[in-house]
Order: C-alpha cells, then structure tokens, then sequence
C-alpha cells in the first residue's frame, strides 16, 4: 500500500514506474478502501492522472475508477474557480498598493504541476507584509468578505500575533487567508530567512501577473508547513509531493503510522503538541490574553460552540477551567 500510494502521487509520469504500477494496482484486494485513503491524503487527481497515464484504467474496478476520474474533473474545475475568485482579490488589493505573494497550492498549481488541476486545492493563501495585513483584512469585508466568530475580544486585539494568518475571509463559498509571515521568530533565524517580498518570482497566471516566493525558501516554508501538520496530527501525501517536486533529492520523510490514517488530530498528543506550539509561537508579552480569551471566550462564541442559548452558555463555562487544568 505505502509504495503504491507514493507511486500515484508522482508527477510527471515516470516511464519507469508503468510495470511496478501495474504490479501494485493488481494486489490491492478492496479498491473502496483504497479510494478513500488516496482521498484521505489530497491526492485524488494525481492518482488518476498516474493510473491513466500508465494506461492501466482497466485494471481498476470501474466504479472505483469512476470516483478517481470524477475527483480529477472536480479539482481541475475547482482549481479554475479558485484561480478567478483569486483574480478578483489581487485586483482589490493591487488597487489598493497592497503586495502579496502566492503561497502553497495556487503558487504550486501555475509552476510545478503546470496548471492542470492536479494540486487539489480548498482555498488560497497569500502573503503580505506584517503592516498591510489588518488592512488587507478589513479591506475584503469592505468588498463582501466574512469570517467566522472570533473566540474572544481579547484574541482580536492581537490577532496578528496569533498564529500566521488572520482569521479565514469567505465569500459566496470561497476561502483565503491572509499570512502576515512564513516562520516562527525562532526558525526564521535558523534557517537565514529574510524578507521574501525582495527576491518575489514574477510568474503569469492566464494574462494576470502574480508573484510567489523564491525557490530555495519556497521549499523551507513547505517543510517547516509539512513538519506543523505533523505535529498537529495531520501529514498527508498531497504535502509531501509538493516537497519533493521542488527538490527530488530532498531527504523529508513522512512517518509510517501516517500513511493507513494521514488526518489523526483528535488524539490527545497532537491536541497538546498544536497547542503548545501555538502558545510558543506568540510573543511572551501576548500570551497571557491569548490564554485567558482562550479559557473564558465570548458568549457569543460558546452558544455556537456548545449549540445553546445564552443563558445556557453560561454553565459551560466550569468546563473551561478543566481545560485550564488540563493546559498546566
């Protein structure tokens, strides 16, 4: 299974790889579960790209084959989706003197996999610099944008130094985040990391021109992104391919246990390892009201949360300081 799977996540297709491909397609015993474990890692596309190119189509149950050829069609229509609802956001900000750059699966798309729905995508990333980010934020909802229920007032007084985005923006069913930095404080100085703004790539997506980042930090903010989500409990292969199309010889490793199971964020390790990891990467003098907004969020916020009144909201709030006792 681990070796069939790396197999149909590779791009181009490989000559080399049509009889191990027909050998390993042929022992799988149930195809449905199959099916859903290369759905389960985000490579759907790439999957029936490969089966197709080696010509192996009918060696696949037809209704399995059926589900992969459709989760192809889906990811080239929604990735031409995602592409002009972005065009619609580049002009705004562009309008309004605000640089970004592209980030993973947009960025990955229109280079590496050539623009042919292959890098399945739910929603685009864009980076800007620290100092436009809250502008470029309230700029969108000025233009029709939402987001969901912030968890406390206190958490959108510092939303900026809160993760590495703001808060996700939606419009008629499109998402995108705005990224305010790529690293941490401290990894950002390990790795040498400067401004990505000053060697942009300058790339054209139809007739529209976009910017992405150089290739040498391009392939660390991946793996630093890969190694997050491993953390958090959520490794896919569809991440791992991105890697590994930049740089053929790199040595990133996806974990075994990952391979049968790639989303695994409700166990109680990787609930712990995000959290920590969050609260790290806040800066000392903002953690303190990030862990009480955190412990004791908005009613507003615990009558979505728990589904319930507001008055009824207000005996959940013991269960919170569980979870204080749980954090120490």
């Amino acid at each position: 299974m681990r070796e069939l799977l790396f197999l149909l996540c590779r791009y181009p297709f490989d000559e080399t790889n049509r009889e191990p491909l027909s050998k390993l397609t042929g022992e799988v015993r149930d195809w449905h579960e199959m099916v859903e474990l290369i759905n389960a890692h985000g490579i759907i596309a790439l999957a029936a790209y490969n089966i197709k190119e080696a010509g192996l189509e009918k060696k696949i149950p037809e209704d399995a084959m059926a589900i992969l050829e459709n989760g192809y069609l889906q990811s080239m229509v929604r990735n031409a989706w995602l592409t002009e609802r972005w065009k619609e956001v580049n002009t705004i900000l562009g309008n309004a003197g605000i640089k970004h750059v592209l980030l993973k699966g947009m960025a990955l798309e229109h280079t590496i996999y050539d623009a042919k729905g292959l890098r399945q995508m739910n929603d685009n990333d864009v980076l800007v610099k620290r100092d436009d980010s809250l502008k470029a934020w309230y700029l969108l909802q000025q233009e029709g944008f939402s987001h969901g229920l912030i968890k406390s007032p206190l958490h959108k007084k510092i939303m900026v130094d809160i993760g590495k985005h703001l808060p996700t923006l939606y419009k008629n069913g499109y998402a995108i985040e705005i990224h305010h930095k790529l690293f941490d404080t401290k990894t950002a100085g390990e790795i040498g990391y400067s401004d990505p703004f000053d060697d942009a790539v300058e790339i054209f997506i139809g007739d529209t021109k976009a910017s992405i980042l150089p290739k040498e930090i391009q392939q660390k903010y991946l793996i630093n992104h890969f190694e997050r989500h491993a953390l958090e409990g959520n490794c896919q292969l569809r991440l791992y391919s991105d890697i590994m199309l930049l740089d053929k010889t790199g040595t990133i490793k996806i974990p075994d246990h990952f391979i049968s199971n790639p989303k695994q964020e409700i166990k109680k390790e990787h609930r712990k390892a995000a959290y920590i990891a969050n609260i790290s990467s806040i800066p000392v003098r903002q953690r303190f009201r990030y862990i009480i907004g955190d412990i004791f969020p908005s009613v507003k916020w615990m009558k979505e949360r728990y589904k319930c009144t507001g008055i009824k909201a207000l005996f959940y709030y013991p269960l919170r300081i569980g979870k204080l006792m749980w954090l120490l």
